[in-house]
């Protein structure tokens, strides 16, 4: 007995309605709002018809990758790793529980999540994730933990990779309006064969693994003619979010972004943003959407050009402000806090100082201190539009907001720097 996609019913296996509700909407929504186009290689659609488990790992430049990851397994019911407090969330947590997904505590280990991941897959069903864990500052690719190869070493079953494109724009990270219309879409490739995983080492994983998640929102989008958003409202509102620092003239936190301008109050310095979310040297020329930037992504006046371009000057800056040996980032926060599982949302606690330096981070305010050294610093994940990171330990998750959002983007940014650094 066969269902309508080819596949060997499993039986006895209570499968959600909702899954499939879902898969139709993101199918038929997708299509008709934002044009999806799914391309998914000859082997995963085997997979998906066929009986039996398997994995697919999805690359998370935006918040908007679910959907197309959902849209490309339907009507294959899969299981979802997802960070434990979502579950919590009103309306949105009652809708996951409801789809049986895989609550993770983020950054830490969890090994009842762990156990259900592998129980899922060897069920037969489907189990995807996103193993960066964060969506992605300037529409490029994440580190991945090598928790994630190691697990695909002890299943060793077959193994896709789905990449996104166009998700980025459609909801970027720093804007917190609501979404820009225009064309998404995702690759779905497989990586590994049933076994294949067991016989290479972690290292070898890991290199496959991140070359295959591999992007670059922006470099993709080059030459693609398409574009976001509409006339009526600036285009890349609020980018300045990402951009603490000047590139002509160095100076910090003084980059703003007003009806399509990008501009230093300090220098003048003055880009303008077009609908194909790249920067131009003229409103003419973002108007018309025309490209100018090299293949690097900087235009002929030295300015950036693109997102990543711009924030590789930002890396290049932390890079060498961390070079001194007693360089600090000492800011003051507003703390918020929730314990997952008990309470529904955060709480307002207190202002602190937070500081992250060569040896980790730092934190004291009136109710607590703690110091977390780099080598042992878990994951810390950001929202840059409202200008937070957020520290997760066992079940407490602690937000703290900076007084300027652009400090987010720099605080992720000197953490990679550091660990870089560090080696790890």
């Amino acid at each position: 007995m066969t269902d309508s996609d080819g596949r060997t019913a499993e039986k006895g296996k209570k499968r959600p309605v909702i899954f499939l509700i879902l898969g139709f909407l993101a199918n038929l929504l997708g299509k008709l709002l934002f044009g999806l186009e799914l391309e998914i290689d000859p082997k995963v659609r085997e997979w998906k018809k066929r009986e039996g488990g398997f994995i697919v790992l999805c690359a998370h430049p935006s918040e908007m990758d679910a959907v197309v990851l959902i849209a490309a397994l339907f009507p294959r019911f899969s299981r979802f790793v997802v960070g434990a407090q979502q579950l919590y969330k009103g309306w949105q947590g009652v809708m996951l529980r409801s789809l049986k997904v895989i609550p993770k505590r983020q950054f830490t280990p969890d090994m009842s999540s762990v156990k259900e991941m592998i129980k899922t897959v060897r069920d037969g069903d489907v189990l995807a994730m996103m193993p960066e864990g964060r969506v992605s500052l300037d529409g490029t690719s994440s580190p991945i933990d090598p928790s994630t190869a190691k697990l695909l070493q002890k299943l060793a079953c077959p193994t896709a990779v789905m990449v996104p494109w166009g998700t980025y724009f459609v909801k970027p990270s720093y804007n917190y309006g609501g979404l820009i219309r225009g064309k998404i879409g995702g690759r779905m490739t497989p990586l590994f064969d049933e076994g294949e995983a067991k016989s290479l080492t972690i290292g070898e994983i890991m290199e496959r693994l991140t070359a295959a998640l591999s992007y670059d929102a922006s470099r993709e989008l080059q030459g693609s003619g398409r574009t976001y958003g509409s006339r009526k409202k600036a285009p890349m509102e609020k980018v300045s979010n990402l951009f603490y620092l000047c590139p002509s003239c160095g100076s910090l936190y003084t980059v703003r972004d007003e009806g399509g301008e990008v501009f230093c109050s300090s220098c003048g310095m003055k880009v303008f943003a077009g609908r194909d979310m790249f920067l131009h040297e003229s409103g003419e020329a973002a108007a018309a959407c025309s490209y100018e930037a090299d293949a690097d992504g900087m235009l002929k006046n030295g300015l950036p050009g693109s997102i990543p371009a711009w924030n590789r000057i930002q890396l290049d800056h932390e890079r060498a402000f961390w070079e001194d040996p007693g360089a600090s980032l000492d800011l003051s926060v507003r703390k918020k806090t929730m314990v997952i599982g008990k309470e529904a949302d955060y709480t307002e606690r207190c202002v602190g100082r937070l500081r992250l330096d060569r040896e980790g981070l730092h934190y004291e305010d009136p109710e607590e201190s703690f110091d977390v050294k780099l080598s042992i610093l878990p994951g810390v994940s950001a929202d840059y539009r409202d200008g937070y990171i957020a520290y997760y330990e066992g079940d407490l998750i602690r937000r703290f907001y900076f007084d300027d959002r652009r400090l987010s983007a720099r605080f992720m940014n000197s953490l990679m720097v550091l660990k870089e650094k560090a080696g790890s």
